[in-house]
């Protein structure tokens, strides 16, 4: 098979390249504009699972905050990633999130699943509140005391899992959090023999924009590995 060379591309100093191919956009990062590029990333990437993050500060002032740029990544041990970006401050400066603040001095953290039923007040949490606020009584949330960590938990959620910082990877103005799970809270309404229901879970994906999803009967389908 002889493969086609790729069509000569023009890339602009914005977006949107010129390019032979007017079906397709095609797209250089190097000559793109972060903003942009978030956009477009986020809508690409999708559905993203949430993790909700609780931590503490230096004080214990607990935090509260949603995150989809999240998956597990290994098993044994389980580790999980979150990557957790910047934000900008008043005058325009790029300044690390509270979330991260309070991992990197404490070095813990607990990963909560959101349900459906949850949310309004996940949402809710990912207000620009100021550090000595507590998202969880600002969302109407129960903090429970971890189990083998020294910051709480969503008690209303049908997951939790308790986290040991594991390493910290610098990604420019982005940090990937890995942690290792400790310990696991799962409420016994969301199990079926011992495995976790999904359509009891009811999980919430992040799309793009303002958009989420749900995952509900109907919308589950099954493919079977093929047999080589």
């Amino acid at each position: 098979m002889q493969l086609q060379a790729a069509p000569d591309l023009v890339v602009a100093p914005y977006l949107i390249p010129f390019t032979r191919e007017p079906s397709t956009m095609q797209i250089d990062p190097e000559n793109s504009k972060v903003p942009d590029l978030y956009r477009l990333m986020i809508g690409m990437v999708v559905p993203r699972p949430i993790a909700w993050i609780s931590s503490a500060d230096a004080d214990d002032r607990h935090n509260l905050a949603p995150f989809s740029f999240f998956n597990a990544f290994s098993v044994s041990p389980p580790i999980l990633g979150v990557g957790i970006g910047a934000r900008r401050g008043p005058d325009g400066t790029i300044i690390k999130k509270d979330t991260l603040n309070n991992i990197e001095a404490r070095g813990e953290f607990v990963v909560n699943i959101v349900s459906l039923p949850l949310a309004e007040k996940m949402n809710h949490s990912a207000g620009e509140f100021a550090p000595e606020t507590s998202e969880f009584e600002a969302a109407g949330l129960t903090a429970i005391a971890g189990t083998k960590v020294a910051v709480p938990r969503v008690e209303e959620a049908p997951v939790s899992m308790e986290c040991v910082l594991h390493q910290i990877v610098p990604l420019g103005n982005s940090n990937l959090v890995l942690g290792k799970v400790v310990f696991m809270h799962i409420k016994d309404e969301i199990l079926e023999n011992g495995q976790i229901a999904i359509d009891k879970l009811k999980p919430v994906g992040r799309l793009s924009g303002n958009a989420y999803c749900k995952v509900e009967a109907g919308s589950i389908f099954e493919l079977l590995r093929p047999e080589i």
